[in-house]
């Protein structure tokens, strides 16, 4: 359903600050490329990455060269982009969680000193120290990174944990996506729980049953393509997983061809746009949602749905709410599962 006219204003106003930051980070240049590319069944990477796209389009930026954690280039890299910022896919790994991701990150402000490396909006979270302050020294050491944090805990987090850099707020990235007009399929009385099974899981939403109140279908999911949404998602993957052989070929032997950049470019938008299509469909099926990932409830946001949010093990989903999602109409914060049903009785109780 349609934003109301207040939560219209309220995200132009959100999209405006973000591109106003854009601006300043990037500075003049139009010509970019975009590292760490989701390349992975997370709905919730994919929605960063079309409101990415998005703020690029807007702010007439250039994409030259793209490669996911498994294909980064530095040299493939200086050829389709001579000169430009390096930009860092948003999201919520930068910290020692999601290690894969971390490692890259170190490895690209390595490799490339001689570029602006901006990362996009990102929540930070280290459990050791240790880990954190040789971040910061690798970090530190680029003569040109810029750190972009998208939650005010984040923002004391990094003040602490990573004193050589400088971040700068600026909302999440999703929130520039515009979702495609579609047709509600909703009965009135569905709730759709998006629950997460990951080490970020904490909520126990995963293992609540059907038990949401008098009357209500629920469906639970970790939202996930099916159908011809997932053959077609297989055979992408399939077609990057050969692009990956290829790379770590050349690597070693420095001459075997691999896929043509507008290829990877092609088929990295091909999958995230596959995994929201799929996200889109479990919405439209749903009046009300109940969730534990943050771009659950993000896309709930752009939606116009009703929804219940909890939180991660770090309190990602949280420190956005208190920061500016939850001044959404529709939003609504859960400490617990009890509270998170108590919530969707109230919201059905007409």
């Amino acid at each position: 359903m349609p934003l109301s006219h207040s939560d219209a204003e309220y995200l132009r106003t959100l999209r405006e600050a973000t591109e106003r930051t854009l601006r300043d980070a990037i500075g003049d240049t139009v010509d970019v490329a975009l590292l760490d590319a989701p390349n992975q069944t997370n709905v919730g990477d994919s929605l960063i990455w079309a409101g990415e796209i998005a703020y690029f389009r807007r702010l007439g930026l250039r994409i030259r060269y793209i490669a996911d954690i498994a294909t980064f280039d530095p040299a493939a890299l200086r050829r389709a982009m001579p000169s430009g910022v390096v930009l860092l896919h948003g999201g919520g790994n930068f910290g020692d969680l999601w290690m894969g991701h971390q490692n890259h990150r170190e490895r690209i402000v390595k490799e490339l000193p001689d570029y602006r490396v901006l990362q996009l909006s990102q929540s930070i979270y280290f459990a050791s120290e240790a880990r954190a302050a040789q971040a910061d020294e690798i970090i530190g050491k680029h003569p040109d990174f810029r750190l972009l944090l998208r939650d005010s805990l984040s923002m004391e987090r990094a003040a602490k944990q990573l004193p050589s850099l400088q971040p700068v707020f600026c909302q999440d990235m999703a929130l520039g996506f515009d979702p495609p007009a579609q047709e509600r399929s909703a009965r009135g009385t569905d709730v759709l729980v998006i629950a997460r099974r990951d080490k970020e899981a904490m909520s126990g939403l995963h293992d609540v049953g059907d038990d949401w109140g008098d009357g209500l279908s629920v469906t639970s999911t970790d939202w996930h393509s099916e159908g011809w949404l997932a053959v077609r998602y297989r055979t992408a993957r399939r077609l990057m997983k050969l692009h990956h052989f290829l790379v770590r070929v050349r690597r070693r032997l420095g001459w075997t061809p691999t896929l043509p950049q507008w290829a990877v470019q092609r088929l990295i938008t091909s999958l995230n746009v596959i995994n929201i299509t799929g996200a889109l469909r479990w919405y439209a099926a749903a009046d009300i949602v109940v969730v534990d990932r943050l771009h659950a409830h993000v896309l709930a946001l752009l939606l116009g749905i009703d929804h219940v949010a909890l939180d991660n093990n770090y309190r990602k989903i949280g420190a956005v709410f208190d920061d500016y999602t939850g001044r959404f109409s529709t939003a609504n914060y859960a400490t617990d599962t009890a509270v998170a049903k108590a919530t969707v009785q109230s919201l059905t109780a007409h």
